[in-house]
């Protein structure tokens, strides 16, 4: 497939006289599941594939796109975008080294993949086992997830082979009553335990009673707060990562300085598209540089700014290997203009167990997701969003769900990296992002 595609950009970039070309090609097969009540229902989609191109000519850059990758589709996207062409920093795309192929792909999902039927039957047993299990403590089951297998070359003319990457993933994401929720995403096929257990593990820690803040005299105050992984990731991306990215520092909007303490000094926490458990990992970014740990915070110390090529020239340094189509509202990734982009943020654990962190609580709540969190202020890093499937904490336990559109939470993303005082031992894998649980204060609106 490659070769292919490759032969037919390379004859079109030459004949409307291209500088230099860089090429994402992309493929996957993918077989979903949803779950409403007891009804499981499974689609397969097969050789979806998308192709995302940039040229240089003449000292400017422009970007292409298609999910047609035939001669002829190629000639019409790379005409049209030819009459776009833009100004840019960079000189020439990047010269990806020889030997970057990775292929860990798990066969046992490629074979789910293959043969729906057999993830049917398992997902069937996670169905059947959330109900029995359940006991009646809960009313509404839904889900969602799949398996698939992927492939991506990253190719530039000025290379003389692609990167590239085989891999396999699956994702279940298990909720009851809009009250809880519990996610799985492996590179490898869990053990089938772990996924028939999925949505009883919700149902048995899943409390009798919701609570408002009156409830526990927290209306208007500042309590203590334990972040779900699944919460920092999302203040993270949404938020806290529009700092890092080279473009704010560029622009002179990020609050942050290499060398200077902005976060806990329990914090350390780096960016690495390599790791080993994440989905979205490969041998370069998708300019072809190649993939590298980067530490951001070090014990709190502010280290580095994420750099895509184009940033990196601009600021006269080296791209940290960040340059990712990274889609921006109703953008469509393949679409998408390369951007520095965080790939995988891995953090240290901390010296406390979770029971113990939540034990240290007299009232509070454990949030596990925040409503409209993209809405916030991304220059100053304030927001104010409604808890969503969140825990109640009393006398250091879980004793209730936050009740639905009561708990308005209200702080600065970028302060309460400041306000960390605890990190879980335990980690929670997102599929981008390995994390633990932390304590810090939020006020409540």
């Amino acid at each position: 497939m490659f070769d292919d595609v490759r032969k037919s950009v390379e004859k079109i970039a030459s004949k409307h006289k291209v500088e230099e070309y860089e090429m994402v090609l992309s493929r996957h097969d993918f077989t979903s599941f949803s779950i409403e009540q007891r009804d499981l229902t499974v689609s397969s989609e097969v050789g979806v594939s998308s192709l995302g191109l940039r040229l240089l000519k003449k000292g400017k850059l422009t970007y292409a796109s298609t999910t047609v990758a035939d001669e002829a589709a190629l000639e019409h996207v790379i005409s049209a975008a030819l009459t776009n062409l833009q100004p840019t920093a960079l000189k020439v795309f990047a010269r990806i080294p020889t030997g970057l192929s990775w292929d860990d792909a798990d066969e046992k999902i490629t074979d789910l993949v293959t043969r729906p039927r057999r993830l049917r039957d398992l997902l069937s047993a996670t169905v059947s086992e959330t109900w029995e299990r359940g006991n009646g403590k809960f009313e509404r089951l839904n889900g969602n997830g799949g398996v698939g297998l992927a492939e991506e070359w990253v190719f530039t003319s000025g290379s003389a082979e692609p990167s590239y990457r085989r891999g396999t993933g699956f994702n279940a994401y298990i909720d009851l009553d809009s009250r809880d929720f519990e996610i799985l995403v492996k590179t490898r096929l869990p053990k089938p335990r772990e996924i028939e257990t999925l949505g009883a593990k919700v149902a048995r820690r899943l409390p009798k009673r919701s609570a408002k803040p009156s409830d526990l005299g927290l209306k208007g105050k500042e309590t203590d707060v334990v972040l779900h992984p699944f919460c920092l990731a999302s203040m993270f991306s949404n938020v806290i990562a529009e700092h890092i990215y080279a473009t704010s520092k560029l622009s002179g909007l990020s609050r942050f300085k290499a060398g200077r303490k902005h976060a806990s000094s329990v914090v350390t926490i780096a960016d690495d598209g390599a790791y080993h458990e994440f989905i979205s990992r490969g041998p370069t970014d998708e300019e072809g540089t190649k993939t590298r740990r980067n530490v951001l915070f070090d014990k709190g110390v502010f280290k580095t700014f994420a750099y895509d090529a184009e940033t990196a020239v601009l600021d006269r340094t080296e791209s940290t290997g960040n340059g990712m189509r990274r889609p921006v509202l109703a953008e469509e990734s393949h679409e998408a203009p390369v951007r520095p982009t965080l790939r995988g943020l891995v953090m240290e654990p901390g010296g406390i167990k979770l029971k113990d962190m939540i034990k240290d609580v007299k009232k509070g709540i454990m949030l596990k997701f925040l409503l409209g969190i993209h809405t916030a202020d991304k220059v100053s890093g304030s927001f104010s969003n409604t808890a969503y499937l969140s825990y109640v904490i009393e006398n250091g336990k879980l004793t209730s769900t936050a009740e639905p559109g009561t708990w308005a939470m209200r702080g600065n993303a970028l302060g309460l990296l400041k306000t960390i005082d605890a990190v879980s031992t335990e980690r929670f894998l997102t599929g981008s992002s390995l994390l633990p649980w932390v304590k810090t204060r939020l006020y409540v609106g």
